[in-house]
């Protein structure tokens, strides 16, 4: 029992020792950078001191013991040295605390982006996990630029396919006309666009005929003339007449939204982001519709203060009721509640509540674009997010 006693007493001495000669070490770091710039790359170097953990074990944390020594390095530029040491963190001294302070010098002094050189003389206590991490990290990234690569040559080469058909056509078209002693005559734009206009004002205008002359036949329907979306033709739609809204308007599956969303917090910090939503509609009156909201987006923020940055997915399902004020465009006013889930390390569910607007296309634009939209959102979280999102809509 003695013994035992005695081998313990040795080893907490030990490491009782050990703790103190790592408390009491100091270790040199240099920084070099502009002249006008060195106050900021001070402070950065302190920050990031004071947020590392790769260079004390422990309770303890890198700290500042004397001043920076300055000396002209190379041209325009300035290298600075200085001494930390690994403390005992306690109520007055720690990383928030450290973080805090350094934050609120760097704003007056103001903070700079430029780059500069840091070496600290001192080899880091590196975690194995988290470097294998960042390798991970390295090689999917680089398997995605090699994959957007290759994605950007099949375009490109589709392209190119298409470009040379087109021409093939178009010397085909020369060949039979020189074959036919078609005699060509130039025309400059105008008068081809006039020759166009001519042709469609009479295609369209034997159609109404046929319509007007037929529209007894067709009772049960009623016949609308509309502005195409450039408004330089006459559209006929022809509808229902007991049900105003047509039936690839009323219930809509296959609808889609793409969106530059703009996230800022209480603290003014913000982020830009993409928005995806899979957004299907209901129609349920002439001046009335309902939207669903499934879909999420990506953003990269540091959630607790002092922490690194985290990338992390925001899930968001909601609804939106549609109002249409005039029924001859599309122009909407929209307004709905919803629900945001962060998968962040804190995690959460929080309320939201949105308003916005925009223009719902009678015909689709490029075939699958069927209105443009913005919309402002408030997440009821502590950071009292506020997200604004201005895109377009897509139905297939």
């Amino acid at each position: 029992m003695k013994s035992i006693t005695i081998t313990l007493s040795i080893l907490i001495f030990s490491l009782v020792q050990a703790g103190l000669g790592q408390v009491q070490a100091a270790f040199p770091v240099t920084i070099e950078g502009k002249r006008g710039l060195i106050e900021s790359y001070k402070k950065r170097a302190e920050l990031k001191m004071a947020r590392s953990t790769d260079f004390c074990r422990g309770y303890t944390m890198p700290r500042l013991i004397g001043s920076w020594q300055c000396r002209p390095s190379a041209k325009g530029k300035v290298k600075c040295r200085s001494k930390f040491k690994c403390q005992l963190v306690n109520k007055s001294f720690s990383r928030v605390s450290e973080t805090r302070r350094i934050r609120s010098e760097m704003k007056r002094i103001g903070r700079s982006s430029s780059s500069f050189t840091m070496v600290v003389g001192k080899s880091p206590l590196r975690n194995p996990n988290k470097y294998r991490y960042v390798e991970q990290i390295k090689r999917k990234r680089s398997s995605m630029r090699a994959v957007q690569k290759q994605a950007i040559k099949n375009k490109i080469k589709k392209r190119t396919a298409k470009l040379q058909e087109e021409m093939t056509e178009y010397d085909e078209f020369a060949q039979l006309e020189k074959e036919l002693a078609i005699e060509t005559k130039s025309a400059n734009p105008s008068d081809r666009k006039a020759s166009v206009d001519n042709l469609s004002s009479n295609s369209l205008a034997e159609d109404r005929r046929q319509l007007d002359d037929n529209q007894e036949l067709v009772a049960p329907f009623r016949m609308e003339r509309q502005k195409s979306n450039t408004g330089n033709e006459e559209v006929i739609r022809i509808t229902k007449r007991e049900d105003e809204v047509s039936k690839d308007r009323r219930f809509q599956i296959l609808s889609f939204s793409g969106a530059m969303a703009r996230i800022q917090d209480n603290n003014a910090s913000s982020v830009s982001t993409a928005d995806f939503a899979w957004t299907p509609r209901w129609q349920f009156g002439e001046k009335w519709a309902f939207r669903g909201r499934l879909g999420g987006h990506i953003i990269s923020a540091e959630i607790t203060e002092g922490a690194d940055a985290e990338t992390f997915l925001v899930y968001d399902l909601g609804g939106d009721l549609e109002w249409f004020p005039f029924v001859t465009n599309g122009l909407y006013l929209s307004g709905g509640l919803g629900v945001q889930s962060w998968t962040s390390t804190t995690g959460g569910a929080f309320s939201t509540v949105s308003f916005g607007g925009g223009y719902l296309f009678d015909f689709n634009k490029v075939k699958i674009i069927d209105r443009i939209f913005f919309n402002y959102t408030s997440v009821g979280n502590e950071a009292a997010n506020t997200e604004l999102k201005v895109g377009i809509g897509l139905s297939f």
